[in-house]
């Protein structure tokens, strides 16, 4: 090889290696922003009680010390809490009649034993302020058939936070995920746009190293401000009622609608599995933990109602259909309506939403409906509830 080639090649790998150390910078700064922290937790939490604005706390799969913060903030203007999953994240204060006040609690993934730690806690600890809990019992993900007995929660803000140091990611971790392609497809997508922002400079400061971007307004008018760059600029966040706005989020219509409610229907659906796994049959350590917590609230004069969210029209026609799927939803009803009978307690069973008129345009997918069908079913609810027609056991009004 003579001096020029050799030049050019030394050039060449200089270039590539350049491109190389940006990408890889870049998109670690990216995925530190994405991982969240303790900091943005606490900045993210302060902004929304100054400005009841829309937001929340990286990354959208552990958003428990946000939503512990913002708990903190809420609690003396509370006197209601809803705990579940992902499934009850659409569920807005505004379809609680007075005198309910109501934060929503609910976290994505959140496993039926966590929500009963999560329930026993604030009752041990709130009981005098919270006199009123709306419980997710999740069929559909599964998380009422898994094994184990109920978790021990913390719900302090300092212990949540901890859990940002035990589950922190290696470095070979960070630097593989950095340099796979979905990421460079994002980072290519990210920097088109701050070139096409106007004000390319500072669209770059805020994404690559701020810990927020400007606040700015929704469709609704409402403020919001994005503490990720995964939703940026959609208005994607909690709720100051802690409700998710699913900003930017489509919604089925009819007949895609149909086909997803066929296809959960199939044996080899995760739905049918999840279903069928121990046969319909749920977890009684966690209900009796429930029923617990239920039966010290109402001896405080308080109230604990439980709810089987609604999924999309027709899914649950369909299982019926096929006799294992029929079997275990017939089973899960069964031990849940003893159970509540027992309890004195009342489950709402919303999965079957067209009882109460949902339509599929109020869903997002299978099993998270929109604030509007939420809206349908407790208005049904308490409406019934008010006449007398609702006592304890599974409530679950008649086909339309």
């Amino acid at each position: 090889m003579n001096g020029s080639s050799a030049r050019y090649l030394a050039v060449l790998l200089g270039l590539c290696g350049a491109v190389l150390a940006l990408v890889l910078g870049l998109n670690l700064a990216l995925g530190e922003r994405a991982l969240g922290s303790a900091e943005a937790v606490r900045l993210a939490s302060a902004w929304q009680e100054a400005s009841k604005g829309v937001t929340y706390s990286p990354p959208t799969t552990h958003t428990r010390p946000f939503k512990a913060h913002r708990l903190v903030d809420r609690l003396p203007g509370i006197n209601g809490i809803v705990l579940g999953s992902s499934t009850m994240m659409g569920l807005p204060e505004s379809v609680f009649p007075a005198p309910l006040r109501v934060y929503n609690f609910s976290l994505t993934a959140n496993a039926t034993a966590t929500i009963a730690g999560e329930a026993a806690y604030l009752e041990r600890h709130h009981g005098g302020r919270i006199q009123w809990m709306l419980v997710g019992l999740d069929w559909a993900i599964g998380t009422i058939y898994q094994p184990g007995k109920a978790a021990d929660v913390d719900l302090t803000p300092a212990a949540t936070l901890a859990e940002f140091s035990a589950s922190a990611v290696p470095l070979h971790r960070k630097l593989a995920d950095a340099l796979s392609l979905p990421r460079i497809v994002n980072l290519g997508k990210a920097l088109r746009a701050v070139l096409a922002s106007g004000a390319p400079l500072r669209t770059f400061r805020h994404t690559f190293f701020d810990i927020a971007g400007e606040a700015y307004r929704c469709a609704d008018g409402q403020l919001a401000r994005d503490f990720d760059v995964v939703n940026r600029g959609l208005c994607a966040g909690f709720r100051y009622d802690g409700s998710w706005t699913f900003g930017g989020e489509r919604r089925l219509t009819a007949a895609r609608a149909q086909v997803l409610a066929r296809a959960a229907a199939a044996p080899s659906s995760k739905f049918s599995r999840f279903l069928c796994a121990t046969r319909g049959e749920p977890n009684l350590d966690y209900l009796e933990q429930l029923g617990e917590v239920a039966g010290r609230m109402a001896a405080r004069g308080g109230r604990m109602l439980f709810l089987l969210p609604p999924n999309v029209p027709g899914m649950e026609r369909e299982m019926q259909k096929v006799a294992e799927s029929a079997a275990c939803l017939a089973r899960t009803r069964a031990v849940l309506g003893a159970w509540a009978e027992r309890r004195g307690v009342t489950v709402i069973d919303a999965g079957e939403s067209e009882r109460y008129g949902c339509t599929a345009g109020e869903f997002l997918d299978e099993h998270h409906a929109y604030p509007e069908c939420h809206a349908k079913v407790f208005t049904r609810f308490f409406h019934d509830s008010g006449a007398g027609q609702v006592r304890a056991g599974l409530y679950r009004p008649a086909a339309p």
